[in-house]
């Protein structure tokens, strides 16, 4: 039995979708970031990082949601995660670019949201931040001009993942802006069933502007 630990809209929920998809009984467990709950003591026991997600395995703890998502999708060979050749490489590429690229672009903004409050946009740091998230989303429309998803015409975990860090772009204290291939992908990922299920589990609306 799987039990997830998350935090609603944050990237815990590409697992969420993920576990959704490939039709697995799972228990969920909201330990919301927003109410402190990912710092408190019981949790730091499951994942001294104070992060999520976190997939409980029978008694087995994983932590990091790249090795959550790989685990899920090669142990229940959901077509989400080819299984060879330049096709897994490619995913797992776009996969990396989202947990430790765009993911952490945006984790500055937010860091600068915590300890600046309203006042983080008057930050000579901010803006740059702001241009590097922008930057992304630019190479990811010029991307999205040849195929539906990223790796080509299929949807694959990166697919997911993107999408939901996507969802954090209304909080930014400026604007990002997104090209009409990629809201045209949005819409196609969250229109998945296993997406639009984890967001009304997790009682999140999807923000962005399609």
């Amino acid at each position: 039995m799987y039990r997830l630990y998350y935090s609603p809209g944050s990237c815990s929920m590409a697992v969420h979708v993920v576990l959704n998809e490939i039709g697995v009984d799972f228990k969920i467990a909201n330990v919301a970031a927003s109410a402190g709950q990912t710092k408190s003591s019981e949790f730091l026991k499951i994942n001294p990082r104070g992060g999520v997600p976190v997939l409980k395995i029978d008694d087995f703890y994983l932590r990091e949601g790249a090795a959550i998502l790989t685990y899920l999708l090669e142990t229940h060979k959901s077509p989400l995660l080819p299984e060879s050749g330049l096709e897994m490489a490619t995913t797992l590429e776009w996969l990396c670019f989202a947990n430790s690229t765009l993911h952490p672009a945006y984790g500055r903004c937010f860091f600068q949201h915590r300890i600046l409050g309203d006042a983080a946009k008057e930050n000579p740091l901010y803006k740059p931040s702001i241009e590097q998230i922008q930057k992304y989303w630019n190479e990811i429309e010029e991307r999205l001009q040849t195929r539906d998803y990223l790796c080509g015409n299929d949807c694959r975990v990166a697919d997911i993942l993107v999408t939901v860090i996507a969802n954090w772009s209304p909080m930014m204290q400026e604007p990002i802006n997104f090209g009409p291939k990629t809201k045209a992908f949005f819409t196609r990922v969250i229109s998945r069933p296993a997406f639009q299920k984890a967001l009304m589990e997790e009682q999140v609306t999807y923000k962005v502007n399609l």
